[in-house]
C-alpha cells in the first residue's frame, strides 16, 4: 500500500502539472494573464490527499484514476482556478479554440498579403476586415502593412468597412481652370447680301508691320485660380439630410499690350475704324495710337441646397445617395479695350488721347438639379467616390457697355434677356480619415455650363462711327446680346470634413 501510495503520488504530481501547462497555454492564447503558481500550503494540502487515497474510495464519476479521492469543499463547484487538481480550467473548452479575431485581434498570424486570415469574417489580405493594412490586430505583432512603423500611417478604421458617409462640415479649397475657347466678338464688317455682321477676334493692327497684332484669343484663363468650398450638412431623418454648399471667389485676370513707342510712330489702328479705312485714317480716339491693350476678367460664385438621401448595399463596402435641390450660379466677365495716342501724333507735349472701352456682362442661373453619389470602402478609412448633378436653369443674362475717351465724356448701353441654360458638375473623390472627427477630402471637380453670355463674344464694335464725336451712342448701333457661350471649368480641391 505504501509502494501503491508513492507511485499515485508521483502521478498525481505529474498530471497536475501538466494541466496547469495545459491552462496556462490556453490562458496566453485567450489574450489573459498567466495564472498565478499555486501557493506551497495548497501544494501540501493537493500531496496529503493524494498520500491518503485508497481503491476501496474510488473516483468520482467523470474524473480518471487518480484524481478522485478526497473531494474540495463545495464539491465539484468548489475547485478553484489556482487549484492544480482543478476541472475548471481557464480558457476556451477542449476542441473548442476562440480565436482572438472575435475580439479584434489575431491569433493565426497573418497572410501572405499581410492580412490574418482568421479576423473579422469580411475577408482577410489586401482589403480584410479589421486587420491587415487597414484592421487593428493588436494580436499580429506589427504583421504585413497593418503594424509596425507603417501602422503609424494607416487611417482611422474603428468604424470598419460599413462605416456611413456621414459628415457635418467641411471647408477648403478649390483650384479651377477655366478654358478660354470663346468666339469672337461682331464686327463692322456686315454682308451686304445676308445683312449679318463678320465675326473676328482681330482688335488692332501695326499699319507698318501687320504682322503685329492684338486678338481676344491671345487672352487665356487656362490657369488655375483658387477659391472657398464650404459643405454643411443638416439631418432631418434616417439616411435623409439638408445639404448647403457654396463655393466660388474664383478670379482670372489677364491682359496683352502691343506698343509702337520705341518707333516714335502711332501706327496702331482698331477695328473699330475698320484698321484706318471707315473713316479713312481711323479716328482719333481709338486710331493711330502708340499703345493698344486689351484685359479679361472673370469671377464665378455657386450656391445650393439639396435634400440627399442615403442608401447602403448589401455588401456593406458599397453605399451612396441620391440629392435633389436648388442652385444659383452667378458668372460675371469684363472684356476692357483701350488706345493711348497724342493730339499732335507725338508725345512732344504729351498731349494725350485715350479710349477706355468696357464690355460687363453677368449671368446669373437659378433652377433645379439633380444628381447621387456612389461610395466604395477601400479598407477601413479610406473610402473613394464619385458624384454627379446636372439641371436645367433659367439665365437672367445682362450686358453692359461703357465708353470714356476725349470725344466721349461719357455713354452706357444696356441689355438684359432670359435665356435657358444647363449645368452639369462631375466630381471624383478620396477621403483619408484621421480620426474619429477629422477627415481629409481630396477631389477632381469639372463643371460646365452652356448658353451664357461672355464678355469677348458682346463686345460690340458695330457702327461705332455713329457714336464717335457725337457724344453719345445711337440706336444705329444695334446693341445685342449674345447668350451662346459655354465655359469649362475643371481642377482640384482639398479640405477637411469634421464629425460632431
Amino acid at each position: 500500500m505504501t509502494m501503491l501510495s508513492g507511485r499515485m503520488h508521483w502521478l498525481t504530481v505529474g498530471l497536475a502539472l501538466l494541466v496547469s501547462a495545459q491552462g496556462f497555454t490556453t490562458v496566453e492564447v485567450h489574450g489573459q494573464a498567466p495564472m498565478k503558481p499555486a501557493s506551497a500550503a495548497a501544494k501540501r494540502q493537493s500531496e496529503a490527499r493524494a498520500a491518503s487515497y485508497t481503491p476501496a474510495m474510488g473516483s468520482p464519476y467523470g474524473m480518471p484514476p487518480g484524481m478522485g479521492g478526497v473531494m474540495p469543499a463545495g464539491g465539484m463547484m468548489g475547485m478553484m482556478p489556482d487549484a492544480p487538481m482543478s476541472m475548471a480550467f481557464p480558457g476556451p473548452a477542449p476542441m473548442d479554440v476562440m480565436y482572438a479575431s472575435a475580439m479584434g485581434g489575431c491569433d493565426a498570424g497573418c497572410d501572405a498579403m499581410g492580412g490574418c486570415n482568421s479576423c473579422g469574417g469580411r475577408g482577410s489580405g489586401l482589403f480584410g476586415g479589421g486587420c491587415g493594412i487597414g484592421g487593428d490586430c493588436g494580436a499580429c505583432g506589427g504583421c504585413g502593412l497593418g503594424g509596425g512603423v507603417l501602422g503609424l500611417l494607416m487611417p482611422y478604421s474603428e468604424g470598419g468597412l460599413g462605416a456611413q458617409r456621414w459628415f457635418d462640415v467641411y471647408a477648403g479649397t478649390i483650384g479651377l481652370r477655366r478654358t478660354s475657347d470663346f468666339g469672337g466678338f461682331s464686327t463692322g464688317f456686315q454682308n451686304l447680301t445676308t445683312g449679318q455682321f463678320q465675326v473676328s477676334d482681330l482688335i488692332s493692327q501695326d499699319s507698318v508691320n501687320t504682322a503685329t497684332t492684338l486678338r481676344s484669343s491671345d487672352l487665356s484663363l487656362d490657369r488655375i485660380r483658387y477659391g472657398l468650398e464650404i459643405i454643411a450638412n443638416l439631418q432631418t431623418g434616417v439616411g435623409s439630410n439638408l445639404e448647403a454648399r457654396y463655393f466660388g471667389l474664383n478670379n482670372w485676370e489677364t491682359s496683352e499690350t502691343i506698343s509702337t513707342v520705341p518707333s516714335g510712330n502711332p501706327t496702331l489702328f482698331s477695328v473699330f475704324s475698320l484698321f484706318g479705312t471707315s473713316p479713312a485714317g481711323g479716328f482719333d480716339d481709338t486710331d493711330r495710337s502708340f499703345i493698344h491693350t486689351v484685359s479679361y476678367n472673370s469671377e464665378l460664385h455657386n450656391g445650393e441646397v439639396n435634400y440627399r438621401r442615403r442608401w447602403v448595399s448589401p455588401y456593406d463596402r458599397v453605399q451612396g445617395s441620391w440629392l435633389a435641390g436648388i442652385r444659383y450660379f452667378d458668372l460675371d466677365e469684363r472684356f476692357g479695350f483701350n488706345a493711348t495716342g497724342s493730339n499732335n501724333n507725338t508725345f512732344t507735349f504729351n498731349q494725350l488721347r485715350f479710349f477706355n472701352f468696357d464690355t460687363h456682362t453677368r449671368n446669373q442661373l437659378t433652377g433645379f438639379q439633380v444628381g447621387g453619389d456612389l461610395w466604395v470602402t477601400m479598407i477601413p478609412g479610406i473610402q473613394v467616390g464619385v458624384e454627379g448633378k446636372a439641371g436645367i436653369f433659367g439665365n437672367h443674362a445682362e450686358v453692359e457697355a461703357q465708353t470714356f475717351a476725349n470725344s466721349i465724356p461719357g455713354a452706357r448701353e444696356f441689355m438684359q434677356d432670359g435665356k435657358t441654360a444647363y449645368l452639369t458638375e462631375f466630381t471624383a473623390s478620396t477621403i483619408y480619415r484621421l480620426t474619429h472627427s477629422w477627415s481629409v477630402k481630396t477631389s477632381y471637380n469639372l463643371l460646365y455650363v452652356d448658353n451664357v453670355a461672355l464678355a469677348p463674344e458682346n463686345v460690340n464694335t458695330r457702327d461705332f462711327s455713329n457714336a464717335i464725336g457725337s457724344g453719345a451712342f445711337t440706336p444705329s448701333r444695334f446693341p445685342f446680346l449674345n447668350v451662346d457661350g459655354e465655359v469649362l471649368y475643371h481642377g482640384w480641391s482639398i479640405g477637411g470634413e469634421w464629425l460632431y
